[in-house]
């Protein structure tokens, strides 16, 4: 195992700190102020520099995220909002959207509610759906050695999201890092409990903030083509890659990636030069097979938002009527997986 440039045994790093806590770890609280009081969380310290927020009773979501002090994550203003302040109106959803590294979509609706209300089901849609808002259960750390030379670190729970009368699904992530390495290995698992076929979006909203964000960012991504979203993204099409200063009343831009889907994997890489960083966030495309990028340069609302998922967010109903929406029979599970790594330009 590396430490800070050296490689230890684990009989060697136990010599040093019989309580390997010291080096890395998972640790549980609870916040206790604001629109954030009653909020369970789990600060989470890789030993690599790299460290981050589980948001335990938002669907293990991660919140904010730093590596070696400097912020890499996109955060709000709204704070990591109790779930009880959930407004479920078509846009209420932005009242408490934290932003975070990390801020799950889904599982039965994302992106716009267009039309607010499903004619299948009558069931009144809201922005980006209500996974996230979700308090988790059966939350347990594990800490365990993978011979002597790997020391792996986890968090894992469930989080359903089920309605009487309607849909019932169950999402079990499983996060992961080996101690000393500076990437997050995130698992989940979507399982239809219910006994009607159910529909199954789902979108990671990854937020990248300043100082990581800045007007010498590139992005770096393995599309084949880049489209616009509308009116407001075909302006900026030609620098779609980077970032610039903030500008106020700015217009935000979204541009859809298209895979080359015969790769099994799929990498986007953030990089500052003037940090000296480059984020990758990798993610497996059988089952994450859209790409959507979020650029939002405004005054005070600056980030770009790197989103693999199973759709477009374009909504339940639309996705339903172009012929693109998901569907999980009963009993049936899906797997996704990505990571997020940061490494050191030489």
């Amino acid at each position: 195992m590396n430490f800070w440039g050296k490689t230890y045994t684990r009989r060697q790093l136990e010599s040093y700190a019989i309580d390997s806590r010291q080096l890395a770890d998972i640790r549980l609280m609870t916040l206790d102020d604001g629109q954030e009081r009653g909020v369970r969380m789990a600060h989470v310290r890789t030993g690599s520099g790299f460290d981050f927020d589980v948001l335990i009773d938002r669907a293990l979501d991660i919140g904010g995220a730093t590596y070696k002090g400097i912020p890499l994550a996109w955060l709000s203003g709204t704070g990591a909002a109790h779930p009880s302040r959930y407004e479920p109106s078509p846009r209420g959803w932005l009242r408490t959207f934290h932003g975070g590294l990390l801020a799950l979509c889904g599982l039965t609706q994302a992106g716009m509610a267009s039309p607010e209300i499903d004619p299948v089901n009558q069931e009144n849609l809201g922005l980006h759906g209500r996974i996230g808002t979700i308090p988790a259960y059966d939350v347990r750390i594990q800490r365990a050695w993978q011979d002597d030379q790997t020391w792996r670190l986890s968090l894992e729970g469930a989080v359903d999201e089920g309605v009487l009368f309607g849909y019932k699904l169950r999402l079990t992530r499983h996060l992961s890092f080996a101690a000393g390495q500076s990437r997050i290995d995130i698992r989940d698992t979507v399982r239809n409990l219910g006994g009607s076929p159910a529909p199954l979006m789902i979108l990671y909203h990854c937020n990248f903030g300043f100082p990581l964000i800045g007007p010498a960012t590139t992005i770096h991504s393995p599309a084949l083509r880049v489209v616009p979203r509308d009116a407001a993204a075909e302006v900026g099409i030609e620098s779609w890659h980077t970032a610039h200063e903030p500008v106020p009343d700015y217009a935000e831009q979204a541009f859809f990636h298209e895979l080359d889907l015969s790769k099994s994997q799929a990498t986007v890489q953030i990089v500052n030069p003037e940090l000296g960083l480059r984020v990758s966030l990798s993610f497996g495309t059988v089952t994450l097979g859209y790409l959507t990028q979020w650029k939002q340069m405004g005054f005070g609302d600056y980030t770009i938002g790197i989103e693999p998922a199973n759709c477009y967010p374009e909504g339940r109903v639309l996705a339903r009527e172009r012929g693109r929406l998901d569907t999980l029979q009963p009993d049936e599970s899906r797997n996704f997986e990505l990571s997020i790594s940061i490494e050191e330009l030489t």
